[in-house]
């Protein structure tokens, strides 16, 4: 592209000499945290210079500088299980836009994109007395880190002085304004942080894939004043990290939970972007945790979401940090393998499902049961094909199927894998035979959970069991029921003593629900001939008692 034709972005600008935020852990739905607001959102007409400019007596002239961008990363420490402030190491700011400022008049002499190591050249006619704004936006693709705090302006940090006569290369690092023991300088490489995680995993499916993809553009948002707690999101009160369906949102408080250095919270994150932008999720979301039986399409979106994280990163250590000092957190293993009952190894564990996905991608060269690497085009060739068009919901067994259906060498070595994570007769995958989970025998010890999907015709009155007791997002709260459209209207009949919801989807697409007080429910449909409907059936109830609800599909 011609680096020429950028546009600049209305921006959140850091003031003084420029240091950046920091970040935090994912503990249920998907969870983040960070310090007081520190800096100022400046409006396009009427910029703030970020330091007092002297007296200047510029010397025009051609000019050209060049040199480096890179902003400090905070790791995780795995033993000590928080951020790890005395291995700071610096990273380039990549694929980030980059304009060289008049530091008198602050007018836009020259632009460009960084590059994969950070670099930038610039060539100018002008003042010899400049300025570089670096912006946290990328170009290819497009990602903004913006402050939801600030009228959703996008971050950007401004250097020092340069005087561009010395010839000299100007090299930038944005800090993280720790001071040993908090943030007392501007957090000025909390949102290249943030969004260099998103780029990575971005930049790793336009590299590695076959017509890859074109991203469409996203929003991440971070500010200091981001807390886990619900409320007004312009106010930071953003409920945790999370995808809201168009943008992703950061937490960034000090001493409560941050997220920007926790690079594969935000890349769990950006892969629920993937699945809802490019790809098809059916997850119901919710509050979920390691060792939860969860409806199987929560569990395949929350595993997708880690294993990519790991896969992207090429790391397999999930560490989330928060707390005072950002010096608590706790991590995940994506490439553990657990088959002991008590871990609930299965169809419906996310646990399971990240560390089998990692398990297709590697080389397991030390595992005696994964003989299958197939990198990362397979996964995106699945996702944005038949996945997306299944009638089936979107778990494992629909992403297995397709999988093993466009790589038949790999489907033994596949199945292998797969059937590894199996405990005992309650905890397990079977082979998996098709989208539908046909001849799965492992239902985690919950009644009613097998088969995975029931099929009935039209004219069938049916019953379906459930385990009350549990969030509506869990295993024993849902049933799965398929029907064949007849081309008639189709009515949806239910009895049952405790509070249920019924929803019919169609590849996807809610095509008919009720959620009415109550188990007594009522909706309909007109159906086209021959497509696979599916029904499921949400239990609701509180209480901790196994109950039974009645279906009746007629016309």
């Amino acid at each position: 592209m011609n680096p020429t034709a950028l546009t600049r972005p209305t921006r959140h600008r850091f003031r003084g000499f420029v240091y950046p935020l920091a970040f935090v852990p994912l503990l249920t739905a998907c969870g983040g945290g960070g310090s007081d607001d520190d800096a100022t959102p400046a409006d396009e007409d009427t910029p703030i210079p970020a330091t007092p400019t002297p007296e200047l007596s510029p010397v025009p002239g051609d000019y050209s500088l060049e040199g480096t961008l890179s902003y400090e990363y905070v790791p995780y420490d795995e033993q000590n299980e928080g951020l790890d402030y005395d291995n700071t190491t610096p990273r380039p700011i990549r694929g980030c836009e980059v304009y060289l400022i008049d530091a008198k008049t602050e007018e836009t002499l020259a632009d460009t994109v960084s590059s994969s190591d950070g670099g930038y050249s610039l060539a100018w006619s002008g003042s010899n007395y400049v300025k570089l704004w670096v912006y946290a936006r990328t170009v290819d693709p497009v990602i903004r880190v913006e402050d939801n705090t600030h009228d959703d302006a996008v971050w950007v940090v401004e250097s020092d002085l340069v005087d561009a006569r010395d010839g000299t290369p100007f090299h930038y690092l944005a800090t993280t304004g720790w001071s040993g023991s908090s943030y007392r300088g501007e957090r000025a490489s909390g949102p290249f942080a943030a969004l260099d995680a998103a780029y990575t995993a971005a930049r790793r499916f336009v590299e590695e894939t076959t017509n890859p993809p074109e991203f469409p553009p996203l929003a991440i948002n971070w500010s200091p004043g981001n807390r886990p707690e619900s409320g007004d999101k312009s106010q930071g009160e953003i409920g945790g990290s999370h995808w809201d369906g168009q943008e992703i949102y950061i937490v960034g408080k000090e001493d409560i939970d941050t997220d920007e250095f926790d690079s594969h919270v935000i890349v769990h994150e950006w892969g629920h972007y993937f699945e809802d932008k490019l790809s098809r999720s059916d997850s119901l979301g919710g509050v979920h945790m390691l060792g939860d039986l969860l409806d199987p399409r929560l569990a395949w979106g929350e595993g997708w979401g880690n294993g990519i994280s790991a896969i992207a990163l090429d790391d397999t250590l999930f560490g989330m940090s928060y707390g005072m000092r950002q010096a608590y957190g706790t991590h995940l293993e994506v490439d553990e393998n657990y088959t002991e009952s008590d871990r609930h190894p299965g169809w419906y564990s996310e646990e399971t499902i990240m560390a089998l996905l990692y398990d297709l991608y590697d080389s397991g060269d030390d595992e005696p049961f994964d003989h299958v690497a197939l990198g990362i085009d397979p996964f995106y060739q699945v996702l944005t094909g038949p996945q997306i068009d299944t009638a089936a919901y979107t778990t494992l067994f629909s992403f297995i199927t397709f999988l093993k259906q466009l790589y038949p060498d790999e489907a033994a070595a596949i199945d292998e894998l797969v059937t590894y994570h199996t405990a005992d007769g309650n905890f397990g995958i079977s082979v998996i035979q098709d989208e539908w989970g046909t001849g799965e025998t492992h239902g985690g010890g919950i009644e009613g959970a097998i088969p995975v999907y029931q099929q009935h015709a039209i004219g069938d009155t049916f019953e379906l069991e459930f385990t009350g007791g549990l969030e509506y997002n869990k295993l024993g709260q849902n049933r799965y029921v398929t029907f064949v459209g007849d081309g008639s209207v189709i009515q949806i009949r239910t009895t049952c003593d405790e509070e249920i919801g019924v929803y019919v989807q169609l590849r996807g697409d809610y095509v008919a629900w009720t959620n009415a007080a109550g188990g007594d429910e009522y909706t309909a449909l007109r159906s086209t001939l021959g497509e696979i409907y599916v029904l499921n059936v949400m239990g609701e109830s509180e209480r901790p008692v196994t109950y039974t609800a009645t279906v009746e599909l007629f016309n």
